[in-house]
């Protein structure tokens, strides 16, 4: 017998009265997005029917490590260097079929996704999903060469919005059948297992001449739009002199965005509270959670759905697919990219009116409540799972 009808018959046996084995391959699982909504899947999945496996081809990362420490089988380090050997496909291919994988998750990290591809071949033609997690990357299309030239061997790609979906057949010519929508979720967080608002401001060192609050979490980086942030809030000091403005997230450009405050005189309300493994706990001090971002890059962000399941306002750019998160008007507002102006207008809007702030924090709780939580993807992922595996 070939080796990928050994690979098919060891599966159907494994299958027979068991959970389905499915393989979780990526590069690393270090913080970002995508990678903790991976983690949330995982530990979210029915484990009646499905086992996960972690598969990376660097070391785990900081969630591949959270995963292993909870149970997760993982098997990492394949390809530790720049380049993977040429023999990998083989090898991982061997490893699905002892582990018995009958389905293969990728995020969307293209080396990863070029070796799950030949993989699958190799192991009898295993479902092969693939997550798409951006609108474009901040100098390339979200489905670079190497993964395109692959499609063939994937089975479906997940965008995480309607929006995206769109893009990617109209901008990078995906076919839309060969694409499948599950929208991000979060588990909802609870404020009765949090500080109150005033706990929580007094933990960052806030006091109560301080007010009103306002946040960014995201990465440091370009297309998080820090400038623009900084801009709007040097505009609403103007009016608001003792606002503060929390920056949470670490990244490349720390030194230039804590040089660019000290640089236009704001450095005294800004507080650069840096990678944070309690970041509900800094939701619960907010008045407003604020997203900068550019056109590209950004789609459904998990950070604004924390912030709304605790009430909390959004004020963010139109980009990417915020707008099926944030009704313009309902859960808080949305402004044009790179426009400071527009994004201090609409900072103050909100804060100058407590009731409608107050409406906005309550529909932005129902609105993740109802719409994007981690069972509905768990379950629409097992869906999937089952569709393609029956194909």
């Amino acid at each position: 017998m070939s080796f990928a009808g050994e690979c098919i018959m060891r599966a159907m046996t494994t299958d027979a009265g068991s959970p389905v084995r499915v393989g979780f391959f990526v590069s690393t699982l270090a913080t970002g997005g995508a990678e903790r909504q991976l983690e949330h899947i995982i530990l979210n999945l029915d484990r009646a029917s499905f086992a996960p496996f972690l598969y990376t081809l660097r070391a785990p990362g900081a969630i591949g490590d959270a995963l292993i420490a909870r149970g997760v089988p993982a098997t990492t380090g394949l390809a530790p260097g720049r380049l993977p050997p040429p023999w990998l496909p083989i090898a991982l291919a061997r490893q699905l079929a002892r582990d018995g994988i009958g389905c293969l998750y990728c995020l969307d990290h293209t080396n990863a996704v070029v070796l799950a591809s030949a993989a699958a071949k190799l192991a009898g033609g295993l479902p092969l999903l693939v997550a798409v997690h951006t609108m474009g990357q901040w100098d390339r299309p979200s489905l670079p060469r190497p993964i395109r030239a692959v499609l063939g061997g994937v089975t479906r790609l997940i965008a995480i919005a309607e929006s995206q979906r769109d893009y990617l057949v109209n901008e990078e010519h995906i076919p839309r059948a060969k694409i499948v929508v599950i929208r991000n979720g979060i588990p909802p967080l609870d404020p009765a297992t949090l500080p109150s608002k005033r706990e929580a401001r007094a933990a960052l060192g806030l006091d109560a001449a301080d007010g009103p609050v306002i946040g960014i979490v995201a990465m440091l980086r370009p297309e998080k739009g820090h400038e623009v942030f900084f801009d709007a809030a040097r505009r609403l000091l103007e009016g608001s002199p003792r606002a503060v403005f929390l920056v949470v997230g670490d990244g490349p450009r720390r030194a230039e965005l804590e040089a660019m405050v000290r640089g236009v005189g704001i450095a005294a309300r800004v507080k650069f509270l840096g990678r944070r493994d309690d970041v509900p706990a800094v939701f619960r001090a907010l008045d407003l959670s604020v997203l900068a971002s550019h056109a590209r890059v950004e789609t459904l962000p998990l950070s604004q759905m924390e912030a709304m399941s605790l009430e909390v306002p959004v004020v963010a750019t139109r980009v990417g697919a915020l707008h099926e998160l944030v009704e313009d008007g309902v859960e808080g507002r949305l402004v044009p990219p790179g426009d400071p102006v527009a994004l201090a207008g609409a900072m103050a809007e909100m804060l100058g009116d407590p009731a409608r702030l107050a409406a906005a924090g309550a529909a932005a709780r129902r609105k993740v409540l109802g719409r994007f939580t981690i069972e509905r993807v768990a379950r629409e992922t097992e869906a999937l799972i089952r569709e393609v595996r029956r194909a």
